[in-house]
This record gives structure tokens, C-alpha cells and sequence, in this order.
């Protein structure tokens, strides 16, 4: 029997699921061109330096890798920033900055299936380069929100935080890599049992350890920021929670801060932020719907050293929250006796922006009406 099986973590889709995904895009895709992002295309996969110069190299487990005919490793690409970065340094040396770009693309990621999470998903997002700042991180964020909105998504919050307070008080801790790592993934993951248990094992200041046993719960408004006893200490802390609250201020001025909450447990998984860093999420849906944030030194490991902003929003997840689309334009069947007339007919009907499909297996308007029987918005014309 032949195979009709397709690999792992992949999916067709049909036409219900393929016009959900077009609204998405041609709505997001407007939305982009209203404050002035183009879109760029990149290829579908990079070689493996490029890849790991950019997103590290912690993310190889979860590449696709093959090789070419001359020896090169090459990756589909597992996400866009590192891409469009590379993109950035290649062509734009000699560009005027700020640039700002948006893309729509697929990515890929060799993880383990389940429900909204597939090895081929599809993205969009927006990257703005050579503007540093909150107000820059304040436009990125605002519009990852309306984005949101003009989709359809109501019911939605933007958790935001500043990976320099972790990363600060992890510089003062003194810890290993590793034990950076393991401590980085209880804190993402709220595993408030085991991060206490391992914290309990490192020899380090008391206060210390409170403040990295708290960050997870910290969740809320400004007023979370006073709850981190340790930051004070540390300068370099102390200056990340400084302007994580200058972009809440402009977030403010921007009118969205009621989809916006500080939570000092989104971390990212990443190594390329730098600063400011966010992820969308919806009550309805256990999974993250976007994020990003701030990474200043990636355009620098290609030879373009600017500062950079940008989110990603996983078109696969918010698919599942959303309605499908509104009826569009009515649509024609054309059907008759004369082949002539038919043809006549429907490019009449497909000059004034009509879709028109004709009956080429000459049915009667009853097997025709018959055909068409609960098929919405759609109406039989039959040529005598």
C-alpha cells in the first residue's frame, strides 16, 4: 500500500485553516506598513555557523541539519531574527538607521510533537534595527499588542521584564554555567520547589538567594520591582529595573499598558537578548502566543554592531483562539447547456471581482442545487 503519511510534526492544511492563517497575515501585515516596517524574505535555511553565531550553541539539539554537495552544514532556520540580522550585515553596511523590517515565514524546530507545538510552524514579526532605547522598545511592544488586537484576540496579556536583572544577579552569585543554566530554567519554568532545593546547596549571600527564590511569582504591576530585596546592592540590577520602568512609562503614553504585566520570570530562552524582553499569552491557550525583546550585540557578531528590537508571533497557536474569518465576497456557480454562454457569463461576472466557479461535468440545475445545498453564500446562475 502506498505511504501517505507525513513526518512527525508537520500538517496539511485545509482551506478553513489556510484562510484563518491569510487573515492573520493580511491583517498583520498592514498593520506593520501603517508604522513603517517592509517586508524582507530570507531563505528557507542558513549554514550552521550563522545559525549558532547568532542563537548559540544550546539550540543545535533542536535544528534540522543536512549538508550540500561541497561539504557545507546547513539548518532550516529554527526562527527569523538570527536571519534577518544576517540579512542586516550583508546588505545594509552603508544604511541609513533606524531600519525596520517585517517577515512571514515558516521555521523549524526538531522538538517533540504534541498539541500546538509542531516541528514546521509558521511565523510573523517584526525586527527594528539601529534604535536603542525605551522609546524604541515601547513602539515594538505597543505593537505586538494591537497586533493582537486587530486579529481578534481579546482576552490577552504581554509579560514583560528586563533580562538584566536576572543576568546581574547571577553575574554577583559567582555560579558555574551549568548551574547559571539550571537556575535560568527553574525560574522560566516556575519550579519553585526544586529552585529552592538548589539554592539551598550553593554557597552564596542569603539576601541573594531570597531575591532568585522569589523572581518567579513576581508577577503584576510596578509594584513587583519593590519586592526584590537583593537588587539594591547591585548597581548593575538596579539599572535594568530603571529602565524596565522608563518603557512602562512609555507604554503608558502608547495606551496599552492594560494588556501589560511585570513578570520577572519571563526570561526567554535565547541567548542573544540583552534587555528589555516580553511574551504574549492567552488564558484560553497553555502555550505562549509571541515574544521577544531586546538583543544589541547580535548584528555585532555579524560585523554590523547596532542596537535591535523585535518580536516573533506564532501564527500555528493563535489560529486556535480565533474564529475563522468573515464570509467573503459571494461566490457563483455557473452552470448550463451552452459551453459558450457559460464561459461568457462567468468572465462578465469575474470583471466586476465575482468568484465564479462553473459546473464542467454537465449537470442539471437540479443535480446543481442539489450539489450546492449547504454550501453558504453561494448561488447557482444556470445558462439555457
Amino acid at each position: 500500500m502506498i505511504n501517505r503519511k507525513i513526518p512527525r510534526g508537520l500538517r496539511d492544511l485545509l482551506p478553513a485553516e489556510v484562510a484563518v492563517q491569510r487573515d492573520i497575515e493580511k491583517k498583520a501585515a498592514r498593520l506593520f506598513k501603517g508604522y513603517g516596517y517592509e517586508e524582507v524574505i530570507t531563505p528557507t535555511f542558513e549554514f550552521l555557523e550563522v545559525v549558532e553565531t547568532g542563537a548559540g550553541r544550546n539550540i543545535r539539539e533542536e535544528l534540522f541539519l543536512f549538508t550540500d554537495r561541497e561539504g557545507g552544514i546547513l539548518s532550516l532556520r529554527p526562527e527569523m531574527t538570527v536571519a534577518i540580522a544576517r540579512l542586516a550585515a550583508t546588505h545594509l553596511q552603508d544604511a541609513v538607521f533606524p531600519q525596520r523590517f517585517y517577515y512571514i515565514a515558516n521555521v523549524f524546530r526538531h522538538v517533540q510533537p504534541h498539541l500546538a507545538q509542531y516541528r514546521e510552524f509558521w511565523q510573523l514579526g517584526i525586527e527594528l534595527l539601529g534604535a536603542a532605547g525605551a522609546c524604541a522598545d515601547a513602539e515594538v511592544i505597543s505593537i505586538a499588542v494591537k497586533v493582537l488586537e486587530r486579529i481578534g484576540l481579546e482576552n490577552f496579556k504581554i509579560s514583560l521584564n528586563q533580562i538584566g536583572i536576572f543576568n546581574s544577579l547571577l553575574d554577583e552569585s559567582g555560579m558555574s554555567i551549568e548551574q547559571r543554566d539550571l537556575i535560568r530554567s527553574l525560574v522560566e519554568n516556575k519550579d519553585l520547589v526544586e529552585l529552592a532545593r538548589v539554592l539551598d546547596t550553593l554557597a552564596i549571600d542569603d539576601l541573594l538567594k531570597e531575591t532568585i527564590a522569589i523572581l518567579p511569582i513576581l508577577h503584576g504591576g510596578l509594584e513587583v520591582l519593590k519586592r526584590m530585596p537583593y537588587v539594591g546592592k547591585n548597581r548593575n540590577a538596579a539599572e535594568a529595573v530603571g529602565e524596565l520602568i522608563k518603557v512602562y512609562d512609555a507604554l503608558k503614553v502608547c495606551g496599552v499598558t492594560e494588556h501589560i504585566v511585570v513578570d520577572m520570570g519571563v526570561l526567554r530562552g535565547l541567548d542573544y537578548y540583552t534587555g528589555i524582553v516580553f511574551e504574549g499569552y492567552s488564558p484560553e491557550l497553555g502555550y505562549g502566543l509571541l515574544g521577544g525583546g531586546r538583543y544589541d550585540k547580535l548584528l555585532g557578531s555579524f560585523g554590523l554592531p547596532r542596537p535591535a528590537t523585535g518580536f516573533a508571533l506564532g501564527m500555528d497557536r493563535l489560529a486556535m483562539l480565533l474564529k475563522k474569518p468573515e464570509a467573503g465576497p459571494a461566490r457563483y456557480m455557473v452552470g448550463g447547456k451552452d459551453w459558450t454562454q457559460m464561459i461568457n457569463k462567468a468572465d462578465e461576472l469575474r470583471s466586476q471581482g465575482k468568484i465564479v466557479e462553473m459546473d464542467v461535468a454537465g449537470n442539471s440545475r437540479e443535480e446543481l442545487e442539489e450539489k450546492l445545498h449547504g454550501r453558504e453564500n453561494c448561488q447557482l446562475i444556470f445558462v439555457e
